[in-house]
């Protein structure tokens, strides 16, 4: 049972956009500029996010939803899991 809790966030907000010229039709293709940030690189980095929380020993990463669209944002709950006195997990 724990007895003190600590917490902190930190946050890192992408913000898209896209420009289009005079001849732009409009949002008739779908926004595939969108599609294909969330095709592409959107999973790249979230491979890499997971990647390095996990690669630093006693800390545990997992996504958490909470609801929301993950195609517009993802939570990660990382939690700090410090070995017990002996050093046995």
């Amino acid at each position: 049972m724990a007895v003190h809790r600590e917490e902190g966030t930190f946050v890192v907000r992408i913000e898209l956009s896209a420009e289009f010229g005079e001849d732009y039709e409009g949002d008739d293709d779908g926004n595939a500029w969108l599609e294909a940030w969330r095709a592409r690189v959107q999973p790249r980095i979230l491979r890499a996010v997971f990647g390095e929380l996990r690669a630093e020993p006693g800390y545990r990463a997992i996504p958490v939803s909470r609801g929301r669209n993950p195609e517009e944002e993802v939570e990660i709950s990382v939690r700090f899991e410090r070995a017990p006195v002996g050093g046995r997990s």
